[in-house]
């Protein structure tokens, strides 16, 4: 069992550390064990506790009433609000709550709820980005295990697929092809833009992760696309990623480059001229949609 610091709890419901040690010496809120240096350690059900503490406390409840409610208490009354949550925000972090509970069910059927409410494509931008947003936050902080990002990744990913497979393409329309460099993992972003291009009716080819260079430049110059689209999240040299736009553009000189993610936006590399770099999922498929 993991144990968390009083910081970690900071972390993750958003509550100060010394106001959580004042509702434990007021209400005896959290009862946490003591290290051997007297250091408050907490259990995943003190998480769980103060993740729902949190919420209700967001939603207007009094510390005074919340601290004396039992866990079944508490958790009729997350679960009493969580019907008629419209902010994309507390679904956010009631998604949150799931993962560290690693709950598979609950994560699908409130998962299930938020898009019947707002859309697929609004809840990926609102609601599930945010999400990993957070989670990446509370991994660097020793807050939650990547086995949580991990487990989070899989559900979404899954999601993305399946819906992305509803959508029928002509062999007459516009290709995409989407990859990844080699020893980039990081693939949600650009699932979800090989989803949009599909719901605009192009013919998508999606490679996925850690494509080697060799085998794309070969693939590249045997087999033609009218767009070619990859992202850079994991860290990279700003010489080391210009020299890749720049062989990329070499390869590819026919279409449109589109190229997004955190590297780009922090080095802001030197562009080949048929290199376009895409801010957001609306100005991806403004981009895709002029050239249809």
């Amino acid at each position: 069992m993991k144990l968390y610091s009083i910081k970690d709890l900071e972390y993750l419901s958003g509550i100060k550390a010394h106001t959580i040690r004042i509702w434990e010496k007021r209400y005896r809120l959290l009862e946490p064990d003591r290290s051997e240096t007297n250091i408050r350690m907490y259990s995943d059900d003190d998480v769980r506790r103060i993740l729902n503490v949190a919420m209700l406390i967001k939603n207007g409840y009094k510390i005074s009433n919340v601290a004396s409610f039992d866990e079944e208490k508490l958790q009729s009354e997350v679960l009493r609000i969580n019907r008629n949550f419209t902010d994309p925000e507390k679904n956010t972090e009631q998604l949150l709550f799931h993962t560290v509970s690693l709950d598979t069910f609950g994560f699908g059927e409130l998962l299930d709820k938020i898009i019947s409410e707002f859309g697929f494509s609004k809840t990926i931008q609102q609601v599930v980005f945010p999400l990993f947003e957070r989670i990446g936050i509370l991994w660097q902080t020793g807050s939650i295990f990547a086995a949580h990002e991990h487990f989070v990744s899989n559900l979404i990913r899954n999601r993305l697929i399946r819906e992305t497979g509803k959508f029928e393409s002509h062999e007459t329309a516009k290709s995409v092809l989407f990859f990844l460099r080699e020893n980039e993992m990081h693939e949600l972003g650009l699932l979800y833009f090989n989803y949009l291009a599909a719901s605009e009716g192009l013919r998508c080819v999606y490679l996925g992760q850690s494509v080697p260079f060799g085998d794309l430049a070969n693939l590249l110059i045997s087999t033609r696309f009218d767009f070619v689209c990859t992202s850079f999240i994991a860290a990279i040299e700003k010489p080391e990623l210009e020299q890749y736009l720049a062989n990329l553009s070499l390869v590819f000189n026919a279409n449109k480059i589109l190229v997004a993610g955190r590297q780009i936006s922090i080095y802001k590399p030197k562009l080949p001229s048929n290199v376009t770099v895409i801010k957001n999922s609306q100005e991806f498929v403004r981009r895709i949609s002029i050239e249809k």
